[in-house]
């Protein structure tokens, strides 16, 4: 779950939303709702990715924060 997969997303995105622009141009109220959907639809995905792959980071903590919670580890084991 890199950024490779992010820029595919966020490419479809992009596509589906130039092609609502290509849309547009018909001039239609039909197509007009047409791309705002669309719209809509690209941002939540995007978001939605985001936040997940925000969620799932796997960082490793902080030398102070880890043996802080070392710490503390063992003092409920041996408390």
């Amino acid at each position: 779950m890199g950024t490779p997969r992010l820029m595919i997303i966020l490419g479809a995105a992009t596509a589906i939303l130039v092609a609502a622009v290509v849309l547009l141009t018909t001039r239609s109220w039909i197509a007009l709702g047409v791309v705002m959907a669309l719209h809509a639809v690209a941002t939540a995905v995007v978001v939605m990715y985001a936040l997940r792959s925000a969620a799932d980071s796997h960082d490793k903590p902080d030398p102070v924060v880890e043996a802080r919670l070392e710490e503390e580890r063992a003092t409920a084991h041996a408390g």
